[in-house]
């Protein structure tokens, strides 16, 4: 519903001219996590293979489903350096420069002509995951609105 209610706005403002979809720019903020570090498990003790979904907390049942894909488990081979009991999904960061905590990234695609956000995507806070998360947009808008964009900006760093 909410991604419906999203969509038409968009619709609207590509209607009234507010957005053209021949340049966008792509950017990701980072939002932490409610999971504490206290209350994981380091990267040599995490087998998700041992785990029964069965017995498993409901945030554990959904990250052993986020496992193959793109945005998530699929985003990159390594694993992270801590995994959350509460919230598995989310990523341990320090991409801030200060203390490293758990974290998600919310990835925006931009046109440009007027600052509108024709999309988002949340993943996980790895560059991979947050270039994958450009192209799913590009092409979710391309489906929703017929707009392919001329050029793209991305500070991929």
């Amino acid at each position: 519903m909410l991604r419906h209610a999203f969509e038409s706005v968009v619709a609207q403002c590509i209607k009234i001219g507010l957005a053209s979809g021949q340049r966008y720019a792509a950017d990701a903020s980072i939002i932490a996590a409610d999971a504490n570090r206290r209350n994981s498990t380091p990267k040599v003790d995490w087998n998700p293979e041992a785990i029964d979904p069965a017995d498993a907390p409901r945030a554990v049942r959904e990250y052993l489903e986020t496992l193959d894909d793109a945005a998530f488990g699929a985003a990159s081979p390594v694993v992270p350096k801590f995994i959350s009991h509460s919230d598995p999904a989310s990523q341990w960061t320090g991409a801030r420069g200060g203390p490293a905590y758990f974290a998600y990234s919310t990835n925006y695609l931009i046109d440009t002509d007027n600052a509108v956000i024709m999309d988002v995507e949340a993943t996980r806070s790895i560059r991979q995951a947050e270039a994958g998360a450009v192209r799913t947009m590009i092409d979710r808008v391309q489906k929703v609105h017929q707009l392919m964009p001329e050029c793209l900006i991305a500070p991929f760093r």
